[in-house]
């Protein structure tokens, strides 16, 4: 929990990616998200994941988030490259490692189940580089403006979203102290059969509904008090994040990884079944 609370502090750093307008950055991760729906080609997947670890060391977060995905990344594709071998289709002009009934294990399963992992490593080294290059509040205010004047959307849309990711690491921590003051009141949480642990956990479930309930009533009567109206479409904004040079060159690295993508398929390179 401490660490998640740290990345969200690290969106206030300052450096070039970090001054970049929130709403680019967020389209530029939807971009990096898009990619490996799009390819499993591994070489192409690699390359644009060396370019992210690239862009957060000039950013100046390389060391927090390095270690992050070093510890992330064995747990997220681990059980994929381990078990997706065995499952895959076999033939008999495959490279066998072993092949014993219904068990088999093969080359080509190991580089297929390897792509699919690196779609994953993908995805997630851009949405951890996206979190720890932007403020939360800074993309509530810069993607409701955009909303708002643009798209003439009410505010309330982001704000909802992220009022949900600032009040998450809260109740977290929330959800920790009760535990801990369970535990200290010798009440074991650890032990027995799983319906025996459920059952403790439905009293702690009670003192934690109350305090979401107690952060949503404080928050609507804050949002009262400050006159907030949902369908006041004419909104100021204590900030503006208008889109610049470098706010556009930023978009534009996502939308060439998409041209990439798109490119490699009409080649027939954008898929893995290219190295089976």
């Amino acid at each position: 929990m401490a660490f998640v609370l740290q990345m969200l502090e690290m969106g206030k750093r300052e450096s070039w990616f970090h001054s970049v307008n929130p709403t680019a950055k967020l389209i530029w991760w939807v971009c990096m998200i898009i990619v490996p729906i799009m390819i499993t080609n591994p070489f192409a997947l690699i390359i644009m994941t060396v370019c992210i670890w690239v862009m957060a060391f000039q950013s100046g977060i390389a060391k927090q988030m390095y270690k992050f995905l070093i510890v992330t990344y064995p747990v997220m594709i681990g059980f994929i490259v381990i078990l997706w071998p065995f499952f895959y289709a076999a033939t008999p002009d495959q490279h066998y490692l072993f092949n014993w009934s219904f068990l088999h294990f093969s080359l080509e399963g190991f580089i297929y189940a390897l792509a699919m992992g690196l779609r994953i490593v993908l995805s997630l080294t851009a949405c951890t580089f996206f979190v720890m290059t932007t403020d939360l509040m800074d993309l509530a205010s810069s993607l409701g403006e955009f909303m708002q004047n643009k798209l003439h959307i009410s505010y309330m849309y982001p704000l909802m979203v992220m009022s949900s990711f600032k009040f998450l690491p809260e109740l977290g921590g929330d959800y920790f102290n009760i535990i801990e003051s369970f535990k200290s009141r010798a009440m074991d949480m650890d032990t027995g059969s799983v319906m025996e642990r459920l059952k403790k956990y439905v009293p702690v479930a009670i003192p934690l509904i109350d305090s979401m309930l107690r952060k949503a009533q404080n928050i609507a009567i804050s949002l009262e008090l400050k006159a907030f109206d949902t369908n006041n479409k004419s909104r100021t904004f204590y900030k503006h994040y208008p889109f610049t040079i470098r706010d556009l060159f930023f978009i534009f690295l996502g939308a060439v990884a998409i041209v990439v993508c798109v490119v490699l398929n009409s080649l027939n390179w954008g898929k893995v079944d290219i190295f089976l």
